[in-house]
């Protein structure tokens, strides 16, 4: 037996005993159905704040950089980690905040402590939701844990570090609040075909950049959120520098062109990396993120939308199949809350959440991980070119059928920081080495994305979630 079958075995077998001994301690209560929250008014209200969150001793101290390899140093700046915040509200009636974090991601562990510091605000505020959106670059500080020392079995986290990072995002919730001024809320939408690439199959590429545009009354800066699905990670493995990768450009091309604020978060970005504009991984960085702000800046299809808003945030329980994970978390190398389960292979799951957002007749879900497009949109392996030889009768329904609406707006790695979610029918795992090493199916096509997922129920469990919630927001 190798080292990594012996590991693989290891780890689940552990995860099992774990749950077990978790389940004697621990109860799974029911999660309540979350009701809808509605604000209306006359018009819009929305504010936004920003801030750099770089520690200072950046060069006397190792940070570690997330999203490709483990043990790899921060050793230089390209630009910094920025943090941002929309309040979207209805006259002074209550709203939600939008924020953008320049971060691999976030576990709903930190993002719930976020909320706790504004318990306080939303009550004067009348917030309804915070929800932190990861632009998922690859570039910056390991936020959720494993991209550490993982050898000494140490977090890849600095606790300094992430003090910091919370503190900022409560504080740019608090100012974009009161930097809210009244005004018109937009969404409009173009397509941008090159700035995207699919590496695995189907090539499912939902290429739509969403622009949210907010234009104040008074002519001061309009504030866009812009929403696109292709992976932050063009700098490649090798790299070195801190950076938000390409929407660190995105924003600067604006900001070159017209005074814009600028949020960003990715959609349904699994297995989708960014255009092929350049070998050379610093210029296809640039590259990427100036053909989507010209794209950003082209729109002339917005829609104004009503002052109406509808927000749900849905606990629910994540079953997890991936030992390894499981292993980190229960060694705290990454933050979870973990429960017993009667689903999947270990007993274990996670408590995630998901968020459904309407403004005036977009609608909007907030999903926790890197779903897959085909997950989101449809266009799912037929049987005979799937990996496990089975058609898409045992996937789920697409969740944009779910939610009846093509035009679904999504955002991804949001409020949780959970793996992969891949389709039910091309779901392969390594048959001795599960989440260990990349499985391969009877095509000899490599199934990297399995070994970050938490395994082969995550689609079924996020599409029962979303059918769960529709019938309270109709």
């Amino acid at each position: 037996m190798g080292f990594n079958e012996f590991a693989a075995k290891a780890v689940r077998s552990f995860g099992k005993s774990k749950a077990k001994k978790l389940a004697k301690k621990v109860k799974a209560e029911p999660i309540p159905s979350a009701q809808p929250e509605k604000i209306s008014g006359a018009a819009y209200k929305c504010g936004y704040a920003v801030k750099e969150v770089m520690p200072k001793d950046i060069t006397a101290k190792k940070y570690w950089i997330a999203g490709h390899g483990m043990n790899k140093t921060i050793d230089r700046i390209h630009d910094p980690v920025t943090v941002s915040a929309m309040w979207i509200g209805a006259d002074d009636n209550g709203g939600i905040i939008m924020c953008s974090a320049d971060v691999i991601g976030l576990t709903n562990f930190e993002v719930t402590a976020v909320r706790d510091s504004l318990k306080d605000f939303c009550k004067k505020s009348g917030c309804k939701g915070v929800n932190i959106c990861s632009t998922h670059s690859h570039a910056g500080f390991d936020t959720v844990g494993y991209w550490g020392q993982l050898t000494k079995l140490k977090s890849g986290k600095d606790p300094e570090y992430m003090a910091l990072l919370l503190a900022s995002l409560k504080e740019v919730c608090e100012q974009a609040y009161e930097n809210r001024t009244q005004g018109k809320l937009y969404v409009g939408t173009v397509h941008v075909p090159d700035a995207q690439y699919d590496k695995r199959e189907p090539v499912i590429l939902h290429d739509v950049l969403t622009r949210i545009r907010f234009v104040p009354d008074d002519g001061s800066t309009e504030t866009w959120f812009l929403n696109f699905a292709a992976h932050p990670n063009t700098l490649g493995g090798s790299n070195h520098d801190c950076s938000a990768d390409y929407p660190y450009h995105l924003r600067h091309t604006i900001n070159l062109t017209q005074k814009t604020n600028v949020l960003f978060g990715v959609g349904a970005i699994g297995a989708v990396d960014p255009g092929m504009y350049s070998e050379d991984k610093p210029e296809r960085t640039k590259l990427q993120g100036e053909a989507l702000a010209k794209a950003a800046l082209s729109i002339d299809n917005d829609k104004e939308m009503a002052a109406d808003i509808t927000a749900l945030r849905q606990k629910f329980y994540y079953p997890v199949d991936n030992g390894l994970l499981a292993l980190l978390a229960n060694l705290k190398i990454m933050s979870s809350q973990r429960y017993p389960c009667d689903k999947g292979d270990l007993g274990l799951a996670l408590k995630s959440e998901l968020t459904y957002i309407r403004l005036g007749t977009q609608q909007i879900i907030l999903f926790p991980g890197e779903c897959f497009p085909e997950v989101i949109y449809g266009g799912y392996m037929p049987a005979e070119k799937s990996a496990t030889g089975k058609g898409p009768e045992i996937n789920p329904d697409p969740i944009v059928d779910i939610v009846g609406d093509k035009d679904l707006l999504v955002f991804g790695v949001t409020n949780d920081m959970t793996g992969y979610v891949v389709a039910p029918n091309d779901f392969v795992l390594h048959k001795t080495q599960p989440y260990v090493s990349n499985g391969r199916d009877v095509f000899d096509r490599s199934h990297y994305h399995e070994t970050n997922s938490l395994g082969y129920l995550s689609a079924e469990t996020l599409a029962n979630t979303v059918a769960d919630v529709m019938t309270r927001v109709k």
